[in-house]
């Protein structure tokens, strides 16, 4: 590859200090000019030593690296604050909590020099740091991020894993900032809708460490949950409501048979089968119960 564009890196963060530090030297390492790319690093209101540690870590770089603050809550609002300081022709987005492989940016960037692509979405791989993973963690791998099946059924991929040429957001628009779960989803349905090429490269793999709590899980469960109600009641005539659909899934998920087969698939052995099989299940009929408590049915 010859042609070698501008990239700018984006990365939210908020009360990350040990994330952000892992991350941003993973990308201190890319196989990649320096002079080629930019990383613009997000704080939303951290109240730790988050913002110290971005300050000792990025001394240790002699690349380019902006450092902002989005008052604005919300990890869409921190990103579309570093998409207006960027100067990208491609522009990626990344997790303060993961880590990438030293030719990350190279194999993101073939894809728009060789293949045309407007929109990628590249693979990640739950890990555990320990050598006998939790049952939290267990249950984070077995589910991992499907996001081949995101983008084919569903249009999208998650903003921790995305590569998308400038003229994209210059087309369709900024990310949802009212929204802090589901704007990945709303923004890739705005590309899709907008008929720009989307790919998924299963090749170039990005890191995220397995969640080591039910209260983690439970966290991300809750903020997903109400992400989807929350787009459906902004964008009611494009995300509208199908109650008869939403009721069959919510009756669908609760059913042990139904919830133990998705398990069955995942879990390595009978061990683990049972305790990965009721996370599953409270996690499911969380979300049943908070839609009907919030009137998502009627």
């Amino acid at each position: 590859m010859h042609y070698r564009p501008f990239v700018s890196v984006i990365i939210p963060v908020h009360n990350d200090s040990y994330g952000i530090q892992q991350t941003l030297r993973s990308l201190f390492k890319q196989h990649y000019p320096q002079k080629q790319y930019e990383i613009i690093v997000v704080d939303n209101n951290s109240n730790d030593d988050t913002i110290s540690m971005i300050q000792k870590t990025v001394s240790e770089f002699e690349g380019n690296v902006i450092f902002e603050i989005e008052e604005m809550q919300g990890s869409y609002a921190a990103r579309n604050k570093g998409f207006s300081v960027s100067r990208g022709e491609i522009i990626a987005f990344i997790d303060s909590d993961m880590t990438v492989d030293s030719d990350w940016i190279y194999n993101g960037v073939q894809c728009f020099t060789n293949k045309k692509i407007d929109y990628v979405g590249c693979n990640i791989e739950i890990y555990s740091s320990k050598r006998i993973p939790s049952l939290w963690e267990k249950y984070h791998i077995a589910l991992g991020f499907p996001i081949k099946d995101y983008m084919k059924i569903d249009g999208y991929a998650p903003t921790a894993c995305l590569f998308l040429a400038r003229r994209v957001i210059e087309k369709v628009g900024n990310f949802e900032s009212r929204l802090l779960s589901g704007g990945d989803f709303e923004f890739g349905n705005r590309t899709r809708d907008h008929g720009f090429k989307m790919y998924f490269d299963q090749d170039n793999i990005m890191y995220h460490p397995a969640r080591d709590s039910f209260s983690l899980l439970f966290q991300k469960q809750k903020r997903v949950t109400i992400g989807q109600i929350r787009l459906r009641r902004l964008f009611p005539e494009r995300f509208p409501y199908n109650r008869f659909k939403d009721v069959a899934i919510c009756c669908i998920h609760l059913l042990p048979v139904a919830s133990s087969t998705v398990i069955f698939k995942l879990s390595r052995s009978m061990v683990d089968f049972l305790p990965l099989f009721g996370i599953f299940y409270a996690l499911r009929l969380y979300t049943c119960w908070f839609k009907f408590a919030n009137k998502c049915f009627f």
